[in-house]
């Protein structure tokens, strides 16, 4: 008798089994074949028909999780993941891939859980330990990831995605030269890995190197031709050197191989604002915006072009994101424990607090809304700068300015930064609101340099040349000169100079090739720091020429002739083309006609020198 057919008549049961395993077999086979040819619609369908079937088979949920996981699905692949778990407890493809899953699903606390699960299994599973370091690093635990990649590494060390991955952590870190070292690996391993000479190129521009970092994102963009971020990157490279024609060029081919790329959007519209295309822009500003609109620094950016612009309703209100950034290059000197005032009616006898921001200058320049805020009946208490306060007190600002650590003691009202207060008051440049000079000196102090200075039988001519480096790293680069760049006007007019430059800067008096040009009592002088009392030197003096620095503003405000010297693309309150600005009659501008070039504008302050002296003397 047939042995089948034997226990097929004693046992039907078990011939149906062995049947139905033996057709599951063959069905799972032939989904193997379906996946290892991409036929990968084919073999999800096998899958599904074994599961409707009562498949227990573990590797049957693990193969479609796996599937789903590679369609972006991750939470449907979970739940078969942990179905497959549940047949077999130690299945460590279902751990590996349920990190993955969770990896993608942002859950990085049950990714790393998984992973370790995985290497608890087989801890010389290399691929696992590789991606846990990937999951610390989204999780932000950078020494935890850089342990991981390189125990990967320790088990294969010929896998250059993980020398890639460890070079992106030490990079994070700051260890730049072993963040290279390991690029240089990945690249020994696979020379023609993209990735990696785009890597090695953004460790070089961090570094500073933009000619290392330049040569390998051409590399990458060589090996491949629609890389974007390798666009990008060189994009960045290029601004970074102030080549920004080129730069503008490479952000266009990063936005022809990837169109809603908001960052490529937001830099080309910093390129074009300072080639001075400012429609071009702002235009730039508005499609990364309308791609991401919670990007604070496109808002930010729109904010600046559109102020330089002279459209100031919605550029300030744009720029109210410069404290949204994750990382804020502007900040209030104190952020009080209050809620922020938005314009809307306060109560009887509700405090209203007004903290200072920036620099000296922007406090100096914004300060003269001080008293119109009290005027309409608001509580005010003025927060500002330590080296202020008697500036503050002596014009009538405010009586009792806070410093900072005052302010914090405040604990009922509402508060606002001090630069958010034209929004509210809806100034522009037909609404300056405060024109006239707002800014004044003692009567004692006045005297008292009136009397030093009243031996000087030439007109008094006060310079000021450096702002404050830390300022200058944001937006502000490029606004200083050098001191010897005066020599010239120097030579030409018949003055005398007062150096009001103080600290970073001064120290380029000793070595000037004019320095017999200065006032008898400059050394006096140099000893003041006090605003107050530099107000009562400055009005004594003929005129100021200046950088933008809070010397524009002191001088402009106190309404004493200022000559403002401001660079190509200048700061947004400065506007792009006219000689006169709306915040102080007393200022005029010379601006740069090209980017960098200071020395076309002394020429033209020093024809301007001999005007105002000739003028000055026939009175």
């Amino acid at each position: 008798m047939n042995f089948i057919n034997f226990y097929g008549k004693i046992y039907p049961d078990i011939l149906l089994t062995l049947q139905n395993k033996h057709q599951e077999l063959e069905k799972e086979k032939q989904a193997i074949k379906f996946l290892r040819s991409r036929k990968i619609k084919e073999a999800e369908d096998i899958y599904r028909i074994l599961i409707s079937k009562g498949s227990k088979n573990h590797i049957v949920f693990g193969n479609l999780a796996a599937i789903y996981l590679m369609k972006g699905d991750s939470k449907q692949s979970i739940i078969l993941l942990k179905k497959s778990l549940k047949i077999k407890p130690d299945y460590l493809e279902a751990y590996y891939n349920l990190g993955k899953a969770f990896n993608e699903k942002g859950d990085y606390d049950s990714a790393v859980d998984s992973f370790q699960k995985a290497i608890k299994i087989k801890p010389d599973y290399a691929e696992a330990h590789n991606n846990l370091g990937v999951t610390y690093q989204k999780k932000g635990n950078l020494r935890a990831a850089i342990f991981s990649f390189r125990e990967a590494i320790k088990i294969n060390n010929k896998n250059p995605k993980a020398f890639i991955n460890l070079g992106n952590s030490l990079n994070e870190q700051g260890l730049l030269n072993e963040a290279i070292i390991c690029f240089q690996k990945a690249l020994a391993l696979k020379p023609d890995y993209a990735a990696s000479h785009n890597n090695l190129g953004l460790t070089y521009l961090k570094k500073g190197e933009l000619k290392n970092a330049i040569s390998c994102f051409k590399k990458a963009i060589k090996i491949k031709p629609d890389y974007a971020e390798a666009y990008f990157n060189l994009g960045i490279s290029h601004s970074e050197k102030g080549d920004f024609d080129s730069a503008i060029l490479f952000f266009h081919n990063t936005l022809k191989f990837k169109q809603n790329y908001p960052e490529a959007l937001n830099n080309l519209g910093n390129c074009l604002k300072e080639k001075g295309e400012l429609n071009n822009a702002i235009s730039s500003f508005q499609k990364a915006i309308k791609i991401q609109f919670d990007y604070t620094e496109a808002h930010k950016n729109l904010g600046n072009a559109l102020l330089l612009n002279g459209q100031y309703k919605k550029g300030l209100q744009e720029y109210e994101y410069r404290f949204k950034e994750s990382q804020e290059t502007v900040n209030p000197h104190i952020k009080p424990m209050l809620p922020i005032w938005k314009g809307e009616s306060l109560n009887l006898n509700e405090k209203l607090l007004v903290v200072s921001e920036q620099g000296l200058g922007d406090t100096i320049q914004f300060m003269r809304y001080i008293p119109i805020l009290k005027k309409k009946g608001f509580d005010v208490s003025f927060c500002a700068q330590n080296k202020l306060k008697n500036l503050i007190r002596s014009s009538g600002i405010d009586s009792n300015p806070l410093n900072p650590e005052q302010g914090k003691d405040i604990k009922k009202g509402r508060w606002i930064p001090l630069l958010s207060v034209p929004r509210l008051l809806d100034v522009t440049p037909n609404n300056p609101i405060v024109s006239t000079p707002y800014i004044h000196c003692s009567e004692e102090l006045s005297k008292k340099w009136e009397e030093k200075l009243s031996t000087e039988e030439k007109p008094i001519i006060g310079i000021n040349w450096q702002g404050d480096p830390n300022t200058e790293k944001n937006n502000l680069t490029g606004r200083s000169i050098p001191l010897e760049l005066f020599s010239k006007i120097a030579e030409k007019n018949d003055c005398k100079f007062l150096s009001l430059q103080k600290g970073f800067g001064s120290e380029q008096l000793e070595t000037c090739s004019f320095k017999n040009k200065f006032v008898k009592c400059q050394e006096e002088v140099n000893e003041i720091w006090e605003f107050v009392e530099t107000a009562a030197i400055i009005y004594n003096t003929d005129l100021v020429i200046t950088t933008d620095t809070s010397v524009a503003h002191l001088a402009a405000g106190m309404g004493k002739v200022t000559w403002c010297l401001i660079k190509y693309i200048p700061d947004w309150r400065w506007g792009m083309y006219d000689e006169k600005t709306f915040w102080y009659p007393s200022m005029k501008l010379f601006r740069q006609l090209s980017a960098n070039n200071w020395e076309d504008v002394l020429k033209r302050v020093s024809l301007e020198l001999e005007l105002f002296l000739f003028k000055r003397n026939s009175n």
